[in-house]
């Protein structure tokens, strides 16, 4: 019974730290974040601030988003750190 419950707890804490760094990680892909690295993708003197965020969808390892600029709407994808970004038209 000891064993068990041990598992219990253990297993309890594991989930409780995934969801944790789950959570900090969802913040590298805020909108701030998906506007800077558009415009940055895109290029051709387009600012974070011309650009329109909208469907983001997070997933375990990506996140993928719709971007509206001055040069047209984009459909985009990353690695959950939104590091490798590409933008297609």
């Amino acid at each position: 019974m000891r064993k068990i419950i041990l598992l219990v707890v253990l297993f309890t804490l594991t989930g409780c730290s995934v969801l944790i760094a789950s959570q900090m990680m969802g913040n590298a892909s805020n909108e701030t974040t998906l506007k800077r690295e558009t415009a940055r993708s895109i290029g051709k003197g387009i600012s974070p601030d011309q650009v329109k965020i909208s469907n983001i969808d997070r997933g375990a390892y990506n996140v993928s988003w719709v971007a509206k600029t001055p040069k047209g709407k984009f459909s985009c994808s990353a690695d959950d750190m939104v590091h490798r970004v590409n933008c297609l038209k």
